[in-house]
């Protein structure tokens, strides 16, 4: 197993973007299908359909976040 130090930034960028990355795969897929399921009532569909899209928005805002900062090691 290496160290910490030789793992570099990738594996922490890893551990800190999986959390969010599972959350928006199986959050999108649900609220998307719950949408079509919902789909002869609009506004509840566009709002699944919004709600859907949310994770995966914040998800890529955490990888920009993450891309452009620094991270700080302990």
């Amino acid at each position: 197993m290496m160290s910490p130090s030789k793992r570099g930034p990738a594996y922490d960028l890893d551990k800190l973007l999986r959390p969010i990355m599972i959350f928006a795969a199986v959050a999108a897929p649900l609220c998307w299908a719950g949408a079509w399921f919902f789909r002869e009532r609009g506004d509840f569909s566009d709002a699944l359909i919004g709600l859907g899209a949310l994770p995966i928005v914040v998800a890529v805002c955490a990888y920009l976040y993450l891309l452009v900062n620094k991270i700080e090691r302990g």
